[in-house]
This record gives structure tokens, C-alpha cells and sequence, in this order.
């Protein structure tokens, strides 16, 4: 190998690593962002907003869009040679922490946005909201979130 094929190799490989930490860069201070937003958000008790971020129907053009744990997630769930922040790992164990926290009134509302919108943490819900009725008896709500959860999410393993 030639000195100038040698500095072709180097040059490619610069490039291609300053290439991946922009991104991972880039990457890092947006779910940050998200993170922080949803700690906020949590706070606030306002648990929703922080599990899912921002609802997208009601943001408006000029707005900035501010996700929540699910958006942190998404973010570094696939990174490559598995370097992820350690707020990855917060938001990784932040839904089974929020979900029992939701209100009963915005569980239904949850699940009446979310199914269509975007179903994670879907199944979840409906799940949380069956538990909920079977414990205060309300014997139509657990049949209604049985039946959604088994035509809906027939797969999903609720133990």
C-alpha cells in the first residue's frame, strides 16, 4: 500500500467519524431536550405528556415540538456499537413508573388518542385500566378493556 492510498484510507475514515459524531451529537442534545422536558413534565404530575411528549394534534406550525420518555427512547434504542446516554437507561424505566400514576379519567382519553395516533404504551393503559375496574368492581369497564385488549393486542404479554 502506497503512502497516498494510505492517506485516502485516513481521509475517508476522518471523515466517516466526524460524520457519526455529528449525528450522535445532534442526536444527544434533541433527547435531551426530550428528557429534560419529560422530568419537567413529571414534576408537574403531569404524566401523560411526559410518558408521550407533546400531543402533535394540538401543536401548531410555529411551535417547537417537546417529546417525552417514548421519544428518548425511540432515539437511542437502535444506536450503533451501543453507546447511548445514561438518560437513556431513566427514560427505559420511566413508563412502568408513570403508567400507574395516570389518572382514571385520562386513561380512557390515552387510550382513545394514542390507539390511533401511535398504540406504544397502548396496551399498557388498557391494561392498567382492566386492573383498575376489576379492583372497584366496575364489572362493564373489565369486560370493555379484555375485549379491546384481546381483538387489539392479541399478542401482547401482560405478566
Amino acid at each position: 500500500m502506497t503512502v497516498s492510498q494510505l492517506k485516502k484510507i485516513v481521509l475517508l475514515l476522518s471523515v466517516v467519524l466526524i460524520a457519526y459524531w455529528a449525528a450522535w451529537g445532534k442526536a444527544y442534545f434533541l433527547s435531551k431536550s426530550y428528557f429534560d422536558y419529560a422530568v419537567e413534565q413529571e414534576a408537574a404530575e403531569n404524566y401523560v405528556i411526559a410518558l408521550k411528549g407533546m400531543n402533535k394534534l394540538e401543536l401548531r406550525i410555529d411551535e417547537e415540538y417537546l417529546g417525552g420518555y417514548q421519544q428518548v427512547i425511540e432515539a437511542w434504542e437502535h444506536a450503533l456499537f451501543g453507546i447511548r446516554p445514561s438518560f437513556y437507561e431513566e427514560a427505559l424505566i420511566a413508563p412502568a413508573r408513570l403508567i400507574p400514576l395516570i389518572a382514571d379519567e385520562e386513561l380512557q382519553a390515552f387510550i382513545d388518542i394514542y390507539v390511533q395516533l401511535d398504540s406504544k404504551y397502548v396496551p399498557e393503559v388498557a391494561y392498567m385500566q382492566l386492573q383498575r375496574a376489576r379492583l372497584v368492581g366496575n364489572e362493564a369497564l373489565a369486560a370493555e378493556m379484555d375485549e379491546f385488549l384481546k381483538q387489539a393486542f392479541p399478542d401482547f404479554d401482560f405478566k
